[in-house]
């Protein structure tokens, strides 16, 4: 398993990504300069529970955010991202939006410390309707929101214009 740290808690709890086979080590991957900026937001942090989820307006644009609002007007349709199991919502009008906002999902470990799970640049959102983990909210944000098509690469044969959820 190859780990990445990326700082201590402000309580003292190392935190550390999993790079390989992990959604925050696909993201490091691709966007480098996250694991400086994720650092800086974990060191403020004091980390108590069993799973956090983190927001931080970073006061200045970090990036750009796959995650935008949509209208009955954008042309919508759904897919499987590679190396997941749940339904995407993707729109093919729209470009990705200037973001200050990066979100994390850390979960903590059997000794204490913290694994980075998920990183990205935007909104916190929750996950897709049918996923494993999908909340109360689920449905009502991914029907008003997508991800931008050509941002994520997919699964072509799971491409569909019905809804799955």
């Amino acid at each position: 398993m190859y780990i990445l740290s990326v700082g201590v808690s402000r309580n003292g709890w190392q935190v550390y990504v999993s790079t390989v086979n992990s959604a925050a080590g696909r993201s490091f991957s691709c966007y480098p300069h996250l694991v400086r900026i994720a650092k800086a937001v974990v060191e403020t942090r004091d980390l108590t529970e069993t799973e956090v989820r983190i927001t931080q307006d970073m006061g200045r644009t970090i990036g750009n955010t796959n995650i935008v609002a949509t209208s009955p007007k954008d042309a919508i349709f759904y897919a499987r991202r590679l190396k997941h199991a749940d339904m995407s919502r993707f729109v093919r009008n729209r470009s990705m939006e200037s973001s200050s906002e990066l979100s994390l999902i850390l979960a903590r470990d059997d000794v204490g410390n913290y694994e980075l799970k998920d990183v990205w640049i935007g909104p916190a959102c929750p996950p897709f309707p049918d996923a494993s983990n999908a909340r109360a909210d689920s449905t009502t944000y991914w029907l008003g929101h997508a991800l931008t098509a050509g941002s994520e690469r997919i699964e072509p044969q799971s491409v569909t214009g019905i809804c799955p959820y």
